[in-house]
């Protein structure tokens, strides 16, 4: 892949480390940084408007939103994690390329987000089990997690970190951030303008249960 062209999604589904590469050698990597950012906001703004299609599609548009702050609202928090636990495992990265590296990863969550959100679209339209929803939309969301390894494996490899064990652990730091967050902005299966239930503060677990009617 040519230094002078930003690498396109086949080129982030295949080979994630060698965008790494790209990053780490292109002085002016912020065209890269925009389009991995890019393509987590619009996945995760599909999940989103597929979760939100349960109840009517202002609340999908309106999830779409919430799904896309989500995802930048735990990235900022969490980078200052990903920067002492990429250093901590090798990587001589700037914070600035490593934030590359972060969007690799979020970038990478997205496009299966994306892939998988027309599966949950079908059913949020074609159910009215609350609960079936919320576990399926949780089920996939930690398959796309799942696959986001491979981006960790693929900076180890490459030399860019000498292990993938603080890498592996940012990425469980940033789905807890991220599930704190949802239960923050809920609810996201409800008319606009329903009550926050439970109401005041409230752990994603225990949101989880409610939910689910646990």
């Amino acid at each position: 892949m040519s230094n002078e062209t930003t690498p396109g999604l086949g080129e982030l589904l295949r080979a994630p480390g060698d965008i790494m590469g790209f990053a780490e050698g292109q002085a002016r990597y912020w065209r890269l940084a925009a389009f991995l950012a890019l393509v987590t906001a619009v996945g995760c703004a599909l999940f989103g408007f597929a979760i939100g299609s349960f109840v009517d599609l202002k609340v999908a548009a309106l999830d779409a939103a919430k799904m896309v702050g989500i995802a930048a609202f735990a990235f900022v928090l969490c980078f200052p994690t990903l920067y002492v636990f990429a250093t901590i495992s090798g990587s001589k990265l700037s914070a600035a390329r490593l934030a590359v590296l972060g969007l690799v990863c979020t970038a990478t969550l997205g496009s299966l987000l994306a892939a998988l959100a027309p599966i949950l679209w079908l059913f949020s339209v074609s159910t009215e089990n609350v609960a079936f929803i919320v576990v399926l939309s949780c089920l996939l969301a930690a398959l796309s997690l799942v696959f986001v390894v491979r981006p960790v494996t693929a900076a180890a490899e490459k030399g860019i970190v000498a292990n993938r064990a603080g890498l592996n652990m940012w990425l469980v730091v940033f789905a807890v951030v991220a599930l704190q967050t949802v239960t923050l902005v809920r609810p996201m299966l409800a008319p606009i303008g329903t009550p926050r239930t439970p109401e005041g503060k409230c752990f994603f677990l225990m949101h989880f249960g409610e939910s689910v009617g646990l």
